[in-house]
Protein backbone atom coordinates (compact mmCIF):
# COMPACT_ATOMS: atom_id res chain seq x y z
CA UNK A 1 0.00 0.00 0.00
CA UNK A 2 1.03 3.57 -0.79
CA UNK A 3 1.78 6.14 1.93
CA UNK A 4 -0.88 8.50 0.09
CA UNK A 5 -3.75 5.73 -0.21
CA UNK A 6 -2.63 4.39 3.64
CA UNK A 7 -2.59 8.68 4.91
CA UNK A 8 -5.96 8.73 2.83
CA UNK A 9 -7.45 5.52 4.43
CA UNK A 10 -6.40 7.06 7.71
CA UNK A 11 -7.74 10.68 7.17
CA UNK A 12 -11.35 8.50 6.61
CA UNK A 13 -11.10 6.22 9.37
CA UNK A 14 -10.92 9.63 11.43
CA UNK A 15 -14.37 10.37 10.04
CA UNK A 16 -15.98 7.17 10.23
CA UNK A 17 -17.06 6.49 13.63
CA UNK A 18 -20.73 4.72 12.99
CA UNK A 19 -21.17 1.62 14.77
CA UNK A 20 -18.22 2.12 16.72
CA UNK A 21 -17.97 2.89 20.50
CA UNK A 22 -15.39 6.01 21.00
CA UNK A 23 -14.63 7.65 24.65
CA UNK A 24 -12.84 11.01 24.88
CA UNK A 25 -9.46 9.69 25.62
CA UNK A 26 -9.40 8.06 21.87
CA UNK A 27 -8.81 11.33 20.28
CA UNK A 28 -5.98 12.42 22.77
CA UNK A 29 -2.58 11.37 22.04
CA UNK A 30 0.74 12.68 23.25
CA UNK A 31 3.21 14.63 21.99
CA UNK A 32 5.94 12.61 21.01
CA UNK A 33 7.41 15.36 18.16
CA UNK A 34 7.72 18.89 17.68
CA UNK A 35 8.26 20.01 14.19
CA UNK A 36 10.29 23.04 14.06
CA UNK A 37 10.35 24.94 11.28
CA UNK A 38 12.80 28.19 11.03
CA UNK A 39 13.71 31.00 9.34
CA UNK A 40 15.93 33.59 9.43
CA UNK A 41 15.17 37.20 10.81
CA UNK A 42 16.37 40.14 8.90
CA UNK A 43 19.15 39.67 6.20
CA UNK A 44 22.35 38.81 8.09
CA UNK A 45 25.54 39.49 6.43
CA UNK A 46 28.44 37.01 5.16
CA UNK A 47 30.76 38.30 8.44
CA UNK A 48 27.82 37.30 11.01
CA UNK A 49 27.17 34.27 9.45
CA UNK A 50 30.55 33.34 9.11
CA UNK A 51 31.07 34.17 12.93
CA UNK A 52 28.14 32.88 14.43
CA UNK A 53 27.47 29.10 12.33
CA UNK A 54 30.87 27.31 13.44
CA UNK A 55 28.56 28.14 17.29
CA UNK A 56 25.64 26.91 15.59
CA UNK A 57 26.26 23.90 13.78
CA UNK A 58 28.14 22.23 16.76
CA UNK A 59 25.20 23.07 18.92
CA UNK A 60 22.67 21.31 16.79
CA UNK A 61 24.92 18.63 16.40
CA UNK A 62 25.00 18.37 19.90
CA UNK A 63 21.56 18.47 20.19
CA UNK A 64 20.94 15.30 17.69
CA UNK A 65 23.66 13.65 19.40
CA UNK A 66 22.20 14.05 22.67
CA UNK A 67 18.81 12.48 21.11
CA UNK A 68 17.01 15.71 21.16
CA UNK A 69 17.13 16.45 17.35
CA UNK A 70 15.98 13.50 15.20
CA UNK A 71 15.71 15.15 11.73
CA UNK A 72 16.84 18.03 10.12
CA UNK A 73 16.39 20.12 6.90
CA UNK A 74 17.18 22.96 4.81
CA UNK A 75 14.74 24.53 3.57
CA UNK A 76 14.52 25.48 -0.16
CA UNK A 77 12.04 27.99 -0.22
CA UNK A 78 13.60 30.31 2.10
CA UNK A 79 16.76 30.79 4.52
CA UNK A 80 15.91 28.74 7.16
CA UNK A 81 15.57 25.11 8.76
CA UNK A 82 13.17 22.08 9.54
CA UNK A 83 13.44 20.17 12.60
CA UNK A 84 12.13 17.21 13.97
CA UNK A 85 12.81 17.31 17.75
CA UNK A 86 12.21 14.21 20.14
CA UNK A 87 10.35 16.55 22.47
CA UNK A 88 6.93 15.95 25.01
CA UNK A 89 6.16 19.93 24.44
CA UNK A 90 6.17 22.80 22.50
CA UNK A 91 7.41 24.25 25.76
CA UNK A 92 10.35 21.78 25.98
CA UNK A 93 11.46 22.00 22.31
CA UNK A 94 11.13 26.42 23.08
CA UNK A 95 13.57 25.41 25.72
CA UNK A 96 16.11 23.29 23.67
CA UNK A 97 16.09 25.93 20.26
CA UNK A 98 16.46 28.83 23.19
CA UNK A 99 20.06 28.34 23.99
CA UNK A 100 20.84 27.41 19.89
CA UNK A 101 23.15 30.80 18.82
CA UNK A 102 21.32 32.04 15.88
CA UNK A 103 18.17 32.08 18.30
CA UNK A 104 19.98 33.48 21.01
CA UNK A 105 20.88 36.70 19.20
CA UNK A 106 17.37 36.99 17.77
CA UNK A 107 18.28 35.86 14.27
CA UNK A 108 16.50 32.94 13.79
CA UNK A 109 12.87 32.40 15.08
CA UNK A 110 11.10 29.06 14.74
CA UNK A 111 7.37 28.00 14.34
CA UNK A 112 6.75 25.13 16.44
CA UNK A 113 4.08 22.31 16.35
CA UNK A 114 3.18 19.55 18.37
CA UNK A 115 3.11 15.94 16.95
CA UNK A 116 1.54 12.78 17.65
CA UNK A 117 0.97 9.46 17.18
CA UNK A 118 -1.58 8.92 14.21
CA UNK A 119 -5.01 8.68 16.20
CA UNK A 120 -7.08 7.26 13.75
CA UNK A 121 -5.02 4.02 13.46
CA UNK A 122 -7.13 3.48 16.54
CA UNK A 123 -10.24 2.54 15.14
CA UNK A 124 -8.29 -0.90 13.31
CA UNK A 125 -8.28 -2.04 16.51
CA UNK A 126 -11.42 -1.40 17.92
CA UNK A 127 -14.48 -4.14 17.80
CA UNK A 128 -17.46 -3.17 16.08
CA UNK A 129 -20.51 -2.33 18.68
CA UNK A 130 -23.14 -4.98 18.58
CA UNK A 131 -26.61 -3.70 17.85
CA UNK A 132 -28.40 -7.49 18.44
CA UNK A 133 -29.90 -7.72 21.72
CA UNK A 134 -30.13 -10.66 23.47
Amino acid sequence: MSLIRFISLCSVLSFATLGYSQTPSMLQVPTTKVLAIGHIVGTPTGDTMRQVMPSEVRDTVNLYLAGKLDQWFVRKDTNGVVFLLNAASVDEAREMLAKLPLVESKRMEFELIPLGPLSPLRYLLQEPKSDAKP
